[in-house]
């Protein structure tokens, strides 16, 4: 896969809620975590976090816990933008979007 289409499929540029919606799940997944593990690992409560990955509005303390436990960086949980990913986290990140 060319740089162009994993840019794509990673909706660089899109800060909707919805594309960072997509790629918070998809960071999720990754790390093989449950909505519920992922919020106590995190720090925060489930509710917080289930309305932040849906309303992809995701808090600071939040991206802060993806950078340092998966090395998945604001810059791609914001804006899709996937050039400072390690090449095997983002291999797994793609296999979770559409």
């Amino acid at each position: 896969m060319d740089y162009l289409e994993i840019e794509k499929r990673c909706r660089r540029g899109d800060t909707s809620p919805e594309a960072i919606h997509q790629r918070l799940v998809a960071a999720r997944m990754m790390s093989s975590f449950s909505q519920k593990e992922l919020a106590a690992a995190a720090g925060i409560k489930y509710t917080t976090f289930r309305s932040q990955e849906q309303a992809g509005s995701p808090s600071v303390q939040l991206m802060t816990y993806f950078l340092s436990a998966f090395q998945v960086d604001f810059n791609f949980i914001l804006g899709g933008d996937p050039a400072r990913l390690p090449s095997d986290v983002l291999q797994e990140i793609l296999k979770h979007l559409d």
